[in-house]
């Protein structure tokens, strides 16, 4: 980072990788939709789990667990390409499957560490 005074203006330039703060609800959000849709038919429609609830509470609760899932996920999302700002968005089919292709079976244990994460959360 590098600060420079001109007269009575002040510059501002950053050198290195600028990374923008994320939403780690929304992105636990996201990727246990996508966990959820791996699983069959039978018992994803089932399930009665709020994403959006469920994410916010794995961002809340502090977990070493669940932040080193999200910080994988966040290396996986990068590795496959995939823009750093679209990780906060619903994830489209050809995500998943940039994902998937990169993370295999590693992403579905980071996915899976999420899900775990819940019941972790909600016993503190």
């Amino acid at each position: 980072m590098l600060f420079t005074v001109l007269g009575s203006t002040v510059t501002f330039s950053w050198q290195g990788n600028f990374e923008l703060p994320m939403n780690h609800a929304q992105i636990a959000k996201e990727a246990l939709n996508m966990r959820i849709a791996t699983l069959s038919s039978n018992i994803a429609n089932g399930l009665l789990l709020d994403t959006g609830k469920a994410g916010e509470l794995l961002a809340a609760c502090g977990d070493p667990s669940v932040d080193k899932a999200i910080r994988n996920l966040g290396d996986t999302w990068q590795e496959a390409g995939l823009p750093p700002e679209s990780i906060e968005k619903p994830w489209t089919e050809a995500q998943i499957k940039n994902l998937i292709s990169v993370g295999g079976n590693e992403l579905l244990d980071i996915l899976d560490e999420l899900v775990n994460g819940i019941t972790r959360c909600k016993i503190h």
